[in-house]
């Protein structure tokens, strides 16, 4: 009787050379042990010790090992367990011709021996046991490449599920993921209500018009999901038609759609079962293993994660866009607000002057006070029209910074004079300080002006009679490179040391200001800080109450 050898897949594919191990000390022994290994496609390597046998296991492609006892009994123990210790050698199946020798065959089992031969060596023993090895390391190829390609295809289906924060891409991609992934004929995922993913469901087949996989019952579902989820398994059902009393009761509606073999996963996050994935297969009963039913665990906290996410960013991006929405009717508001407010007291402020000119008529000194202080409240209310709209466009953004370069000496002076008769008016001296010139650093003129025109037209507002404002400038090197540094100095009243950290919050006032009924608006500061951050700069305010104030404005200087 002979036994038809079949080579392994690669051999006889051609792509590489593979080959058996033979210690063998008898010629008779080694050459039907050759004849064997030959007609299964295998290249014999003849060896005479362990140290050859690792140099050709290391050099070649070896798919098992022909031993016979006194091959074996030469090696000591040790050594024998050093031999099976090299990584080379560890998973090699080995053959083990006893001929009449008594063997431990306990020691040989410890060994990784599990293949004897005993008596006289037949070629047609030795083919069949050659062909049984052969055809395990088949299976346990076909095995390993199978759990590779369910990895590797896992891997995939994560990877697009991260690429992806719409929760039904994240579905359809599951659904048609693991139906090929797994090879099955239907997939059906549904989420159940609750506030942090989108109640929601999916399902695919492979037969396109199929009806797939009917949807459980929501209370079923529910009780179903968190049991599994709560024992961190999943219900694996290998053949419908021959469930035990130990499997537990069938799927609801499985028997009604024909279903062969299911694998049912609760879909959760944390402590929290969010719905489930169903997967089914039509034509078989099926055997799901240990790789398969880790990957769908794998998958199903992926998407479970996925959807969380997806739904908190989507709601996110919701609120985003409801907030711009606002901020632009604030925005259209204010300015059409300024609009309103500013036609009626131009005209008011241009009749208030006329009168005050004379134009009606001469007026009794009584009444000319009175007119003072309406031209005074509509100056007012005109500069609070201003910084509103002011403080909404820099919130949209909507004004853009007009770049050119800027001589901040030149800036300071001009704004010294333009607000000098009002310094003198109060008995205030404005003057400039040492001031190096030029100040070059790049900045939208208008706004800087601003800038300046607030910080000194605050420091007269605030400084008694008497007292001094100073303007100073120079450029100073700093660890991030060239600023200039502006400071306007005054010795008025001061600011409390509780109301500094927040003079610079929209319409807040110094407490000494309001109680000394000094008019403002509580805007300009605020104006100030933007102004100076979108150019990249810095703004520090010291201050003590009957001392004065420094207010620093640190700006990056030109290159």
């Amino acid at each position: 009787m002979t036994t038809a050898l079949q080579p392994l897949d690669a051999a006889s594919s051609g792509a590489h050379v593979q080959c058996a191990l033979v210690a063998v000390s008898t010629r008779s022994t080694r050459e039907t042990a050759e004849a064997v290994l030959n007609a299964a496609g295998l290249t014999p390597l003849h060896v005479d010790n362990e140290y050859d046998a690792i140099k050709a296991l290391q050099n070649k492609d070896s798919v098992l090992g022909i031993v016979d006892a006194e091959m074996l009994s030469a090696a000591s123990p040790d050594q024998l367990r050093r031999l099976r210790q090299e990584p080379s050698v560890s998973g090699l199946p080995i053959i083990l011709l006893s001929g009449d020798s008594d063997l431990d065959i306990d020691a040989m089992v410890e060994l990784g021996i599990t293949q004897f031969s005993g008596g006289h060596v037949r070629y047609a023993d030795l083919a069949s046991r050659v062909a049984l090895v052969l055809a395990g390391s088949r299976a346990t190829r076909r095995r390993k490449v199978a759990a590779a390609r369910l990895r590797a295809d896992s891997r995939a289906i994560s990877a697009a599920l991260r690429a992806t924060n719409d929760p039904e891409q994240m579905l359809d991609l599951v659904v048609r993921g693991l139906g090929e992934t797994f090879d099955a004929c239907h997939v059906r995922i549904e989420t159940f209500p609750d506030g942090r993913v989108p109640e929601m469901g999916a399902s695919w087949s492979k037969k396109p018009g199929s009806p797939g996989i009917p949807p459980l019952p929501l209370h079923t579902a529910q009780e179903l999901s968190s049991s599994l989820w709560e024992r961190e398994k999943v219900r694996r059902i290998e053949d419908h038609r021959n469930l035990d009393e130990l499997a537990g009761p069938d799927l609801p509606g499985a028997a009604e759609a024909g279903l062969r073999t299911s694998v049912f996963a609760p879909l959760a996050h944390g402590d929290q079962v969010l719905g489930y994935i169903w997967i089914a297969g039509t034509t078989r009963a099926r055997h799901w293993s240990r790789t398969e039913l880790s990957l769908i665990k794998h998958l199903s906290g992926n998407l479970a994660h996925g959807l969380v996410q997806g739904h908190l960013i989507t709601a996110q991006r919701e609120v985003l866009a409801r907030l711009r929405e606002l901020d632009k009717a604030k925005t259209d508001f204010v300015a059409t607000v300024n609009h309103e407010l500013r036609t009626p007291l131009t005209s008011i402020t241009g009749y208030l002057e006329l009168i005050m000119d004379g134009s009606g008529g001469d007026l009794p000194p009584q009444v000319g006070e009175m007119l003072e202080i309406v031209g005074r409240n509509a100056t007012r209310l005109n500069q609070l029209i201003s910084d509103l709209l002011t403080i909404s466009r820099s919130d949209a953004h909507a004004s853009g910074l007009d770049v050119e370069e800027l001589d901040l000496a030149h800036l300071l002076a001009s704004v010294s004079a333009a607000l000098a008769p009002a310094a003198a008016a109060n008995d205030i001296t404005l003057k400039m300080g040492p001031v190096t010139s030029p100040l070059l650093a790049d900045g939208d003129l208008a706004q800087m002006e601003q800038v300046f025109t607030n910080l000194v037209s605050n420091a007269v507002k605030f400084t008694q009679p008497g007292g001094t404002v100073e303007l100073l400038g120079e450029a100073v090197a700093t660890d991030t490179g060239p600023q200039i540094r502006i400071q306007v100095v005054d010795n008025g009243i001061g600011i409390p040391e509780a109301d500094i950290p927040k003079l610079f919050q929209r319409f807040y006032r110094a407490s000494n200001a309001t109680a000394a009924a000094i008019p403002g608006t509580g805007l300009g500061l605020a104006i100030v800080q933007d102004i100076v951050f979108q150019h990249g700069g810095e703004l520090n305010l010291d201050s003590a109450v009957g001392r004065g104030t420094t207010v620093t404005v640190r700006l990056p200087a030109r290159h």
